[in-house]
């Protein structure tokens, strides 16, 4: 007898029941253990199963008293489980092999992975990006001025990607006859130009000179300045505000006083201009074209204006250029203001520029401002105090009669002309000393700077006639170009690509393109 058939008969069991189950258990599909002996048989003899819940009733019962089905369906026919209960006496670690395999095999993976990478060549070696030291980022001293990126220690100016400069053989068109009331002319794009007359504004075509159109609503303009998209067209009491595309008059600026210069800020959110009939500078919104504010300067009659990038810090002079044959004016003034403020707040600060300032420029950063005096044949240098006081620098040498001085944002330089010198001068802002001179056969009369920095393009009189010098500012070379006459104005068309030489004298104009 097996050890499963022995554990099955009770103790106290007779020898008969001890066979009978012997013999059932042989006969069995199944496991001994499940086999009843015959003594527990016999101990539920009075009692049944219902076929339906299983659960124990008496025997002979019809309807179940627990579930109420009948109890002599047929019988359920017993066999085998697909999983097999435990064994009673089965110990732990048997009921949990197999996570326990899967949870070792998965710590096994992961503490040889481990070992590995400990163990690999050059662990504990320094990696060659930690050991080279990358070589310091220069870093510019001073802040850089507005359009310049720090580069290699050094501020360099970006130039626009839409602005250029003539090229070095432009074609001539011209000369145009000018109406005798003509005051001034204004490239407003490569096929057109305006022209202020008594009568209105006048558009003519760049190529052939005629007549175009005519805004009657901007009678008796003097002078034309482009701000922007528009054109500001100055009369004795106001400015007409005309959209440089389509010419059509947009708005009135009513001021009540000529207007004698305008500078325009480079956000391009403000433009002043001078009143020098008012002794005044009033300072314009170009969002919505209107003045915002008036700052006044005693009973001096002020000019030439020039203003920073931030249009924080602005200067105006009192200088005059003298007409032919007229006396050159000795005296002069130079007021700095703060064009932010209201004329209220500003501090009142005077200073004395013997000699007729008749230029200015400021830097952009608002650290200082550079006058021409025209008597004296100088360049004086003025240095903004934390107290807001300017002080007035070692003076700097120029050519005869310097009239008009012009920032060239590349390596900031600046651009001197001068008349009875006829020549340009190029100086160093940062160091404040001449590069290099270019000198004309003619009197230089004006001077205007491309857009991109890289020429000057100079209105040059002469014994033979006139004629127009392009210079190139990286190379210093000038080539002169006759025109027949005697310009005395130049004007570039915003991109640069085209200029517009006006002779005032002759009232003809000619189109450089």
């Amino acid at each position: 007898m097996d050890h499963e058939t022995r554990s099955d008969i009770e103790p106290g069991s007779s020898a008969a029941d001890a066979q009978e189950a012997f013999h059932a258990a042989e006969a069995s599909p199944l496991p001994a253990q499940w086999i009843e002996p015959p003594s527990r048989r016999s101990t539920a003899a009075g009692a049944a199963s219902c076929p339906v819940c299983l659960e124990r009733i008496a025997a002979g019962v019809v309807l179940c008293p627990e579930c109420g089905e009948p109890t002599d369906g047929p019988k359920p026919s017993v066999r085998a489980p697909s999983i097999p209960d435990a064994a009673p006496d089965a110990s732990w670690l048997s009921l949990h092999w197999r996570p326990l395999v899967t949870i070792g095999a998965i710590l096994g993976l992961i503490s040889t992975g481990g070992a590995l990478r400990y163990l690999a060549p050059h662990r504990f070696a320094p990696s060659r990006a930690a050991t080279a030291v990358p070589p310091p980022t220069p870093v510019c001293g001073a802040p850089c001025w507005s359009g310049e990126s720090c580069q290699l220690g050094r501020c360099v100016w970006q130039r626009p990607n839409d602005v250029g400069h003539l090229v070095d053989a432009p074609s001539i068109a011209g000369p145009f006859s000018l109406p005798k009331d003509a005051f001034d002319a204004l490239l407003l794009d490569r096929d057109r130009f305006a022209v202020a007359l008594s009568s209105g504004l006048e558009v003519r075509s760049a190529r052939t000179g005629e007549a175009l159109s005519l805004v009657t609503e901007a009678p008796n303009v003097r002078r034309l300045h482009r701000v922007g998209e528009v054109v500001y067209a100055t009369s004795p009491s106001r400015i007409y505000v005309i959209d440089a595309a389509t010419t059509r008059l947009l708005k009135t600026i009513e001021l009540g006083e000529a207007v004698g210069d305008i500078q325009v800020g480079a956000s391009g959110r403000r433009a002043l201009a001078s009143l020098p009939e008012a002794h005044a500078v009033a300072i314009l919104a170009t969002e919505y074209h209107a003045e915002i504010e008036r700052i006044q300067f005693g009973d001096d009659a002020v000019g030439p204006v020039a203003v920073d990038d931030s249009g924080t810090r602005a200067i105006t002079t009192t200088g005059q250029l003298p007409l032919h044959g007229q006396r050159e004016p000795s005296g002069g003034v130079a007021y700095p203001f703060d064009p932010s403020r209201l004329g209220s707040e500003q501090d009142r600060v005077r200073t004395s520029m013997v000699g007729n300032p008749v230029g200015a420029l400021m830097a952009p950063d608002g650290s200082a401002a550079f006058v021409a005096l025209r008597a004296e044949n100088t360049l004086v240098p003025l240095t903004w105090l934390p107290s807001g006081a300017v002080r007035q620098e070692a003076r700097i040498t120029t050519c005869r009669e310097p009239e008009q001085i012009e920032l060239v944002r590349i390596d900031r330089r600046a651009v001197v002309r001068c008349n009875e010198g006829r020549a340009l001068q190029i100086f160093d802002l940062s160091k404040r000393e001449l590069i290099r001179a270019v000198t004309f056969p003619g009197r230089a009369l004006d001077m205007a700077i491309a857009p991109d920095g890289t020429q000057a393009v100079v209105a040059l009189s002469g014994d033979g006639g006139g004629s127009v010098a392009l210079v190139d500012l990286k190379s210093y070379a000038a080539k002169v170009h006759p025109l027949g006459g005697e310009p005395t104005r130049i004007r570039l068309a915003p991109d640069g690509g085209s200029a517009l030489a006006l002779g005032d004298r002759a009232k003809v104009a000619w189109v450089l393109q």
